[in-house]
């Protein structure tokens, strides 16, 4: 027993290797041949056969048949739609905020997310703070909370963590709780949470036998800073539903499409910021911004050690300096969307802190905080607040993402399908502002052309399948209102992609960390049939 368990992990040591360390190097971008596409698919099919076959022969850890699966920790929305007021409606908000880190992270034990490494990659600096940021918020039929990590990312069973010890306090008090949503800003550059980012040779190595004596696996979260996390973002949520407040709602937003690069073909990305403006009745209470946009935080590219909030966190100082507001940011549809800084000049001071890009990250905050502050043109939101979400139970096709489950590295809630498939137990919704405003709750990073439109044409030379996008985008299904995405928001399930723009793990990033090459239609399927419940 010994002997075999050594022998699966080497081999199982080996394919993550490859897969982590050599498929980006080799990454090839723009790939418009016929024979170099076959060639492509014929080498990801041997990966695929490598990897699948290896999945096989190792003991699984002690995961739940998919058709034993029962959901803990959900909320499914509001009782009702509504789109008139209730009498007597009002708006109410309450805010928080906390740091959620321990004073530990420099001890060699806390890994940074941000890039798949085969060596340790722990923090080495802490440039500034990584919090938890939360808004409570209520049309006077239930709360609904909110919450932003600065993180790489979340897993649902971590959601689910969350909201049980939430739900006991509420319980106490007696409150109505209508929805719990927590999001990440996927920071390259903070210590993981989700789990991908650790030991990987390490873990790979003992994994085999460990799972035959159901033993945990190890994987990249540090247990104590998950704990204070847990703990942190609970007294947040607490803490904004006591602060909570009567006031009233706007909403505006302003083109900062100068500032916004597409890393991917085709280029589609939503150019505006946007921003709710919740303006309390008591004078002497601070209003709350919550923002919305889409823009990677990787000022320091995916691969570094010191730990930064990245432009969030200078947003937040420069919100709170200089408009005597709280700061919320909830990502977009951000999928290989990033900063674009080329015409930034480094902030002096922060240069002087660490570097030019460090000082550049702050220059870029403050960019974005002063094109807030131009928005004059505001709608005021009629109190109803409307949410629904919906579980969804996604196919894993991507071998890597299986073998990964395998070595106890992935923390999502992870199904067995049979002897040798998996699924992934996760959540998509939606909400309603007021009569103005539709947002989509996105499990990972969406593809902007899947929400907005421009997915790639059947005839396009970066078509791999010949195939067109049959979906219309999610904003035309909203009619007059304004359509915004909130992304990486109640789980972490990677990139979501337009089937048709699916390639290879060997030419971009977003294919080695997606659930497959249906993730896009799965997940855009599963909305509209939610819109269609919403409906009915």
């Amino acid at each position: 027993m010994k002997k075999s368990s050594k022998v699966l992990a080497v081999i199982l040591a080996f394919a993550m290797t490859f897969t982590t360390l050599l498929l980006p190097v080799y990454a090839a971008t723009d790939v418009s041949s016929d024979a170099e596409q076959m060639l492509y698919k014929f080498v990801d099919g041997l990966v695929d056969a490598l990897v699948n076959g290896i999945s096989a022969i190792i003991p699984d850890p002690d995961w739940v048949d998919v058709d034993d699966y029962e959901s803990k920790a959900f909320y499914a929305g509001s009782k009702e739609f509504i789109d008139t007021p209730e009498a007597d409606a009002q708006w109410k908000v309450g805010y928080s905020n906390a740091s959620i880190q321990t004073g530990k992270e420099l001890d060699g034990n806390h890994y940074v997310g941000g890039s798949l490494s085969v060596t340790k990659k722990v923090a080495t600096k802490i440039l500034d703070d990584q919090k938890v940021r939360t808004v409570a918020i209520s049309d006077g039929r239930g709360i609904s909370i909110f919450s932003v990590i600065d993180s790489y990312g979340l897993a649902n069973s971590n959601v689910q963590i969350i909201r049980e010890r939430f739900q006991k306090y509420a319980d106490e008090k007696g409150l109505e709780i209508v929805s719990v949503n927590v999001s990440t800003l996927h920071q390259h550059s903070c210590i993981d949470t989700f789990g991908m980012n650790g030991d990987i040779l390490g873990a790979l190595f003992l994994t085999p036998m460990k799972n035959l004596l159901g033993i945990e696996a190890p994987n990249g979260q540090n247990k104590e800073f998950m704990e204070n996390l847990y703990t942190k973002t609970v007294d947040s949520m607490i803490e904004a539903v006591d602060n909570m407040e009567t006031g009233k709602l706007y909403y505006g937003s302003v083109d900062i499409a100068e500032y916004i690069y597409d890393k991917r073909d085709p280029q589609v990305f939503d150019p505006e910021l946007h921003r709710l403006r919740f303006v309390p009745d008591n004078e002497e209470s601070d209003e709350t911004w919550i923002v919305n946009g889409a823009i990677h935080c990787v000022g320091f590219g995916a691969g570094p050690t010191e730990i930064t909030g990245d432009y969030p966190y200078f947003m937040e100082k420069y919100i709170n300096e200089n408009h005597d507001a709280n700061f919320i940011f909830i990502q977009g549809a951000e999928l290989a969307i990033t900063t674009e800084k080329d015409n930034i000049v480094a902030d002096p001071e922060y240069t002087a802190v660490f570097d030019e890009g460090y000082g550049k990250i702050a220059a870029y905050a403050k960019v974005l905080v002063d094109k807030l502050a131009t928005i004059t043109e505001e709608e005021e939101v009629a109190p109803i607040f409307n949410i629904a979400i919906k579980e969804i139970i996604m196919p894993v096709e991507n071998s890597i993402l299986i073998v990964a489950a395998n070595g106890g590295l992935l923390t999502n809630n992870v199904l067995k399908d049979g002897l040798f498939k998996y699924k992934l137990a996760t959540e998509i919704g939606y909400c309603e502002f007021g009569t103005n405003l539709a947002v989509a709750l996105m499990p990972g990073e969406l593809a902007p052309e899947i929400a907005f439109g421009g997915a790639m044409a059947a005839d396009d030379e970066y078509n791999w399948t010949g195939d067109a996008w049959e979906f219309k985008p999610m904003n035309e299904a909203c009619g007059d209102k304004e359509f915004i995405v909130f992304g990486l928001t109640n789980d972490q399930v990677g990139y979501i992609l337009t089937d048709n723009n699916y390639h290879s793990y060997f030419t971009e990033n977003e294919e080695i960390v997606s659930t497959g090459k249906n993730a896009g239609s799965i997940i855009t399927d599963n909305y509209y049939k939610l819109l269609d419940e919403i409906a009915a």
